[in-house]
């Protein structure tokens, strides 16, 4: 089975822009997804829930691909550099609303409220990273999780620093992928970043233009730094899965 999402013989998502070079179409993406979390960050959003997944996901990405807020039909991997090549266990196309909504289940047994900020921080460590590992879409997971959780973060009267997640992209993927290997999790990783990204005091941010002018600076973001690049999805041949 080829992988449905590409082009015939390519490596590029099938897009609504019909972009053919893989690097243009990570930049058109960028700009446009980004410009859509800003609009949805001030229209305002508090549907946590399985659906309220799609809805984000559908809103950041509905200018570029036709699929946009639609659970993936196939499985997918990803090999990752920081596990030697080898993928974090996705959920199967099948169960994807099931595992979400088991997270959500779990997520809602919380007394948020009555948490402290060190133990509102852990927490979401902890229960979060299983809402990404389902990772219900073919590309656009972890853009629309770090979204969520800065929407349910707000929702909670806790302010997050959404900048400081953005210059931080790599190590933050990093962290979700180290808090999603079952027994073996690690999630202090995801831990220290929540805990400088949540705070009780309102964030001022540099009014910039220049965007990179605008990331945060200091001792706070170099923190953070990772020599992580970015590599593709593909699909999962289920054949594995059946010899077990």
């Amino acid at each position: 089975m080829n992988d449905p999402y590409l082009y015939k013989d390519s490596s590029v998502l099938r897009n609504l822009f019909n972009i053919h070079d893989e690097k243009e179409l990570d930049i058109a993406e960028a700009e446009l997804s980004q410009a859509n979390m800003m609009l949805l960050y001030e229209q305002g959003f508090d549907d946590f829930s399985t659906q309220g997944i799609k809805t984000i996901h559908k809103v950041l990405f509905e200018d570029v691909y036709d699929w946009s807020g639609k659970f993936r039909t196939i499985n997918i991997q990803k090999r990752e550099p920081l596990l030697a090549g080898i993928s974090v266990w996705y959920a199967d196309s099948d169960n994807i609303k099931k595992d979400l909504d088991s997270a959500w289940k779990a997520i809602k047994k919380v007394q948020w409220g009555r948490l402290s900020r060190e133990e509102f921080a852990v927490q979401i460590a902890r229960l979060f990273p299983a809402l990404w590992q389902a990772h219900p879409f073919r590309e656009g997971n972890t853009r629309t999780i770090v979204m969520l959780m800065t929407f349910f973060v707000e929702h909670y009267d806790y302010y997050f620093d959404k900048e400081l997640l953005a210059a931080s992209a790599g190590y933050v993927r990093n962290a979700f992928v180290m808090a999603s290997l079952g027994q073996y999790s690690e999630y202090e990783h995801l831990e220290k970043i929540l805990l400088d990204a949540i705070c009780t005091e309102a964030i001022e941010y540099k009014d910039d233009l220049d965007q990179e002018e605008s990331l945060p600076q200091g001792e706070k973001s170099e923190k953070y730094k990772t020599d992580y690049k970015p590599v593709a999805h593909e699909y999962r041949a289920d054949d594995e899965e059946k010899e077990k």
